[in-house]
């Protein structure tokens, strides 16, 4: 019965059906299905922790942040060996600093240094980065570098680049308009930067065209030389979109780049390519050419879409949401089933 539910749970978590999705006699979100599915293995064993460290994730994304950390909380009680507290223990951090509750973070900070020090300073260096890139207002290349300006910043950090995050096609394999925004803003940076690489990064096709290869083309065609864009075409969101480019950032010995992105995307695009980086230099998977972090800043497509210059709200929220899932913490984490 566990096992069904479960089951029940992966794929309404996996499904496209965000908002009219069926469940025990009911309509609702999807969330809302699989916070039904696991709460109701829950209560057929209560011992599951891997139950309840999934459905606290769930509650994160549903906002209900004070249910999660009571579930964390018990995730920790229930740990049998001491290495078993670590995940409850970098989320009960994590998300007490997204409450501004600073002296828990401190405690719980401590507690996870007690069991994993490597683990404890990993995490604080996320909240750092956390803090420092949600301070920033959005940048939308108003006060481009000068070339001068750009020659400082590159001796002082080394080579540098430009990344353009994809976003989805049209059916047809045409640019949509929210992709084409952050091209114009893309176009005007890599005119401000006449010699850096760019890489394009998408690998979500339509009608045989990805979005790195659509990208490509039109930059061609706006003048840019080829031999300045780099593709990665294999990733399907913005946790690859990090993964996968890095992969190639870390090739070209680049140690600063910039972002552009949508509006509403920018800092968590910030924030997942940092936190991807604390990740592999946790789990050793950092290459060894690269004793330093690629520094990360970027550049906003004028959209219209944040009211704000700065993250607020659900934004917010997905950027500590983001920020656990580039650091190696999987929402969906019961046995057998693991998903981003």
């Amino acid at each position: 019965m566990i096992t069904q539910l479960i089951e029940s749970s992966s794929l309404a978590y996996q499904s496209s059906n965000r908002t009219q999705y069926p469940f025990g006699g009911h309509i609702g979100t999807n969330l809302d299905a699989v916070s039904y599915y696991l709460e109701h293995a829950i209560s057929l064993d209560t011992t599951r922790t891997d139950l309840l460290l999934t459905l606290a994730n769930i509650y994160t994304f549903q906002g209900e942040i004070p249910k999660a950390l009571h579930l964390y909380e018990d995730c920790v009680s229930q740990s049998p060996l001491q290495s078993d507290a670590i995940i409850p223990l970098t989320y009960l951090a994590v998300w007490h600093h997204y409450l501004d509750q600073h002296k828990k973070v401190t405690h719980y900070l401590q507690r996870l240094k007690e069991v994993s020090s490597p683990t404890a300073m990993q995490v604080e260096q996320l909240l750092s980065a956390i803090e420092q890139i949600l301070a920033k207002t959005i940048n939308y290349g108003t006060a481009l570098n000068t070339e001068s300006e750009l020659k400082t910043i590159q001796q002082e950090n080394g080579n540098s680049a430009i990344i353009i995050l994809g976003y989805k096609l049209n059916a047809d394999g045409t640019i949509p308009p929210m992709l084409l925004q952050r091209l114009d803003t893309a176009l005007t940076v890599i005119k401000a930067y006449p010699e850096i690489p760019i890489f394009v990064t998408g690998g979500l096709a339509q009608a045989g065209m990805t979005e790195a290869c659509a990208m490509q083309q039109w930059l061609i065609g706006h003048a840019v030389a080829a031999d300045r864009i780099i593709l990665e075409d294999e990733a399907t969101n913005t946790l690859d979109n990090a993964r996968f480019t890095l992969a190639k950032l870390q090739q070209h010995n680049i140690q600063q780049a910039w972002l552009i992105s949508a509006s509403i995307h920018v800092h968590r695009s910030e924030i997942i390519f940092v936190s991807t980086q604390l990740h592999q230099r946790l789990t050793g998977q950092q290459p060894n050419n690269q004793p330093t972090f690629i520094h990360f800043d970027h550049y906003a497509a004028r959209d219209g879409l944040s009211p704000k210059p700065q993250p607020e709200g659900k934004i917010r929220l997905d950027c500590y949401i983001d920020a656990l899932r580039s650091f190696g913490l999987p929402a969906f984490c019961t046995t057998h089933i693991t998903q981003a």
